[in-house]
């Protein structure tokens, strides 16, 4: 089974199709776990997200208000979470994070869950998530490597089929 596979796109619209065939693919009680620096992509690539689960709604960072949730398409819902301004210790940002039911999204069948920097709440992450990291390449600066890892069995499914579509990918990816 694929547990990582790597794939670089060169502008927004790229990363956008990326997220869109995760979108599609993903089922409920999927738990993608962002991470990159400012700017990178992640809201981006959620909404590509969005597009895939059958979003019809506008989907922003929700930097401000830390969790936004959409109604989508298969019975399912988006539930988009930015924990960047949760508090700098450990204790307070799983306080604040429990504050917002984080814990109910996470346990929601029919939820599709993208958290950005959501190594700042790693203890609460589920054994099986979706790890998204997305990275500005060295030498380009709209160039973006995108790095998904599979932690878990429902995870290891959506990054196979990822693979299996990976036609409609922008550019050529390696699994491992």
């Amino acid at each position: 089974m694929v547990k990582s596979l790597t794939i670089e796109t060169r502008t927004a619209a790229e990363t956008r199709v990326v997220g869109e065939l995760l979108g599609r693919l993903a089922q409920g009680g999927q738990v993608l776990a962002l991470s990159g620096d400012l700017g990178a992509g992640k809201t981006t690539f959620v909404q590509g997200m969005a597009v895939g689960l059958g979003v019809l709604s506008r989907v922003t960072s929700p930097t401000f208000v830390l969790v936004n949730d959409y109604a989508a398409g298969r019975n399912l819902h988006l539930v988009h979470v930015d924990t960047y301004r949760l508090g700098d210790r450990i204790g307070d940002i799983l306080d604040e994070a429990a504050t917002f039911g984080l814990d109910d999204f996470l346990d929601d069948a029919a939820a599709v869950v993208a958290i950005e920097w959501a190594e700042r709440i790693e203890p609460l992450l589920p054994a099986d998530s979706l790890r998204v990291e997305i990275d500005p390449a060295a030498d380009a600066p709209d160039t973006r490597v995108i790095r998904l890892t599979a932690t878990g069995p429902q995870s290891e499914r959506l990054l196979a089929a990822v693979v299996e579509h990976s036609a409609s990918l922008p550019r050529p990816e390696s699994a491992g």
